[in-house]
C-alpha cells in the first residue's frame, strides 16, 4: 500500500485545506487512485481556520481572515490516539477520517493535536495552513511526518511505499530510521515528488531549533544532517529515498540543476520526471461531459478517447462552451459590476498571486493594452487569486491591478477588467470552462509544471503561455494555443524577460488572436477542439497515476 503524504489537499471546497496547486493535485490524484482502485492512504493536517478567506478593498488591499468550516460534519473521529515529543513535551495526536469514493475506496487521515491536555503552542499547530514559517512550521512538519507515521502504525496500515511530497514531511524518516535501523532499508521505502524550483518550496530550519525540537529523536546525528548550520528539509527526503522525481520534463533538469546535483547522497538516487496532470471529470464542465457523453461515450471511463472530440459537431461545441461564458460573465458582473459581455475576447488569468508568476504582466503598459483593443478588437481579462498573507509582494501585485482597472474605466471602454475575490475550487471550475483563452505568463524556468492550464484546455479553453513546465511538453503554436517569449532549450536555465515576453503578449493579441476570434471562428473552433484533443488524452492524474506506479512506486512495491 501507498502512504500519500500531503501539507495541504484540495478536495472539495467545504474542506478549506489547500492554498493552491499543490493541493488541488493532490486531491485529483487521489480521484484517479480511488477510479484506478490503486491501494492508498493520505496523510494530511487539519487545519480548523483553513488557509485563508481573502477580502478585497476598493483600493486593492487584500484583507486575511479565518476560513471557518464545520469539519465535525465533514470528518469521522477516528478511535486512535498516539504520543510524540515537540522538543522535551509528550504531546497526544488523534486523528479524522474522510472517505474518497470512486472503483476503490481511499481513506484521508488529518492529523489533529488541538486535544484538551496538549500545550496551547501545540494546539495551535491546527489552526491555519502555512500560518507563520520557523519553529511553528517545523512542528507541524514533524506532525505530519512523525505523527503521520505513528498514526498510520497504530491504524494497523501495511505501508510498502512513503511517498512525500514536497520537503514538509520528510520528517517520516525519522520513524523509519527508528523502526528499521538501516539508511538503505529506509531509502528503498520512501519516494520524494519536488513540485517547486523556488525557495519556498524547500523549508529549511537552523540546526539548533531542530536539534532542540527532535531532542529524544536522538539515533539520528542532526549535525551530519546539516548544510551550512541548516537542515534543509528538501535535501533530508532526497538522501533518504531511492527515487526522487520532478513533476515536468523541463522541471527534472531544473531539479537536477538546483537539488540533485548539491546533495551528497549514499548510494544511487533515480531522478525520474512525472508530468502532472488533472483529473478530467472534476474539472470539464457538466455542460461540456452532456456533449462529451453523446459523442465520445466512455471519456469519463477512459480519458484517451477525448482524442475523439473532432466527432463533436463544432457548432455544439461552441454552443455548449458560449453557455457556459454566459454563467461566468453573469458571475463576474453580478459580484464586480464590470460590465463584460458574452461577445468579446475573455482572457482568464487565475493562480495564486505571487512575485515570479508575474499575475499583473499583461497589464503592465496600459497605453498598448488599449491601443490593441481599439485598433485589434475588445477584450476581457478577469483575475482571481490569493497572495499569501506574509507575502508582500504578492499584495501589492493584487494592488496594482485594481489601480489598472480604474485607470482602465477612465479610459476606455475597449478594455473591462474585473478580479474576483477569495479563488476557490468551484471558481476555478467556472473560469477555467467560461474563459476564451486562458493566460498564464510565469518567469522561466519557475514553473515546475503548472495545471490549471491542463484544466482550461480540456473545456477548449485556448492556452496562452511562457514556454516552460508543462507547456513546454502540451504546446503546439498556433494548434491549441501560443507560447509567450522564446521556446528554451531543455537544459536552458536562462530567465524570462519581462519586456521580450509583453512584446510577446500584446504582438499576439493584436495580430493573431483576437483578429481569429473575430473573423475566422471556424478556425477557433477547431483550434478548441485540438486543444482538447490534444491534451486531455495525456495531461490527465489517470495517466499521471499509471506513471508513478511504472516509474516511482515500482522499487517500494517490487
Amino acid at each position: 500500500m501507498i502512504a500519500y503524504f500531503v501539507m495541504e489537499l484540495g478536495l472539495e471546497d467545504r474542506i478549506p485545506t489547500y492554498s493552491g496547486g499543490l493541493g488541488t493535485l493532490a486531491g485529483d490524484t487521489l480521484y484517479s487512485f480511488a477510479d484506478l482502485s490503486i491501494p492508498a492512504v493520505c496523510i494530511t493536517l487539519l487545519y480548523k481556520k483553513g488557509y485563508t478567506l481573502q477580502k478585497i478593498t476598493h483600493h486593492g488591499m487584500q484583507l486575511d481572515f479565518d476560513t471557518l468550516w464545520d469539519y465535525k460534519k465533514v470528518l469521522t473521529p477516528l478511535d486512535v490516539e498516539v504520543r510524540m515529543h515537540f522538543g522535551d513535551k509528550e504531546q497526544k495526536v488523534r486523528a479524522w477520517e474522510y472517505t474518497l469514493r470512486g472503483h476503490g475506496d481511499i481513506k484521508v487521515i488529518f492529523l489533529d493535536t488541538d486535544i484538551p491536555g496538549n500545550e496551547p503552542d501545540i494546539r495551535r499547530l491546527n489552526e491555519r495552513l502555512y500560518l507563520d514559517e520557523g519553529l511553528y512550521r517545523l512542528r507541524q512538519e514533524m506532525l505530519l511526518g512523525i505523527g503521520g507515521y505513528r498514526v498510520l502504525k497504530a491504524l494497523g496500515y501495511n505501508i510498502s511505499v512513503y511517498h512525500k511530497n514536497e520537503s514538509h514531511s520528510a520528517l517520516l524518516v525519522v520513524e523509519l530510521l527508528r523502526e528499521l535501523g538501516d539508511f538503505q532499508k529506509v531509502r528503498s521505502r520512501c519516494v520524494f515528488t519536488t513540485h517547486t524550483p523556488v525557495p519556498a518550496g524547500h523549508d529549511k530550519f537552523p540546526i539548533d531549533m531542530v536539534k532542540q525540537e527532535l531532542k529524544l529523536y536522538d539515533h539520528i546525528d542532526w549535525n551530519k544532517e546539516a548544510i551550512d548550520g541548516f537542515l534543509n528539509l528538501s535535501a533530508f527526503a532526497l538522501r533518504y529515498s531511492c527515487k526522487v522525481n520532478a513533476v515536468s520534463y523541463k522541471h527534472m533538469f531544473v531539479t537536477k540543476n538546483i537539488l540533485i546535483d548539491q546533495v551528497p547522497t549514499e548510494g544511487p538516487c533515480e531522478l525520474e520526471y512525472v508530468t502532472n496532470g488533472v483529473y478530467h471529470r472534476r474539472w470539464i464542465h457538466p455542460e461540456l461531459q452532456e456533449l462529451f457523453n453523446e459523442y465520445m461515450p466512455a471519456w469519463d471511463e477512459n480519458p484517451v478517447l477525448l482524442n475523439q472530440v473532432y466527432r463533436v459537431p463544432s457548432e455544439l461545441l461552441l454552443k455548449k462552451h458560449n453557455k457556459v461564458k454566459n454563467e461566468l460573465v453573469n458571475y463576474i458582473n453580478k459580484t464586480t459590476g464590470a460590465g463584460f459581455s458574452d461577445d468579446v475576447l475573455t482572457i482568464g488569468v487565475a493562480r495564486r498571486v505571487t512575485a515570479y508568476k508575474r499575475n499583473n504582466l499583461i497589464l503592465r503598459d496600459i497605453d498598448r493594452l488599449i491601443y490593441v483593443a481599439e485598433h485589434f478588437g475588445e477584450l476581457q481579462i478577469v483575475f482571481a487569486g490569493k497572495a499569501h498573507p506574509k507575502d508582500s509582494m504578492g499584495k501589492e501585485m493584487i494592488a496594482d491591478i485594481f489601480s489598472k482597472i480604474q485607470a482602465l474605466k477612465q479610459r476606455t471602454s475597449k478594455v473591462k477588467v474585473a478580479f474576483l475575490e477569495n479563488y476557490s475550487i468551484d471558481m476555478a471550475k467556472l473560469l477555467v470552462a467560461g474563459c476564451d483563452v486562458w493566460l498564464n505568463n510565469p518567469k522561466r524556468p519557475y514553473e515546475a509544471c503548472g495545471t490549471s492550464g491542463m484544466k482550461a484546455a480540456m473545456n477548449g479553453v485556448l492556452n496562452f503561455s511562457t514556454w516552460d513546465g508543462w507547456w513546454l511538453e502540451g504546446g503546439i503554436e498556433g494548434i491549441n494555443g501560443w507560447g509567450i517569449g522564446p521556446r528554451p532549450s531543455w537544459s536552458d536555465m536562462s530567465e524570462s524577460n519581462d519586456e521580450e515576453d509583453l512584446e510577446d503578449i500584446y504582438g499576439k493579441l493584436a495580430y493573431v488572436i483576437l483578429p481569429m476570434y473575430y473573423t475566422s471562428k471556424d478556425q477557433w473552433v477547431f483550434m478548441m477542439k485540438n486543444s482538447i484533443a490534444t491534451v486531455g488524452p495525456f495531461f490527465n492524474t489517470h495517466r499521471m497515476v499509471s506513471e508513478y506506479i511504472s516509474k516511482v512506486y515500482q522499487i517500494g512495491l517490487r
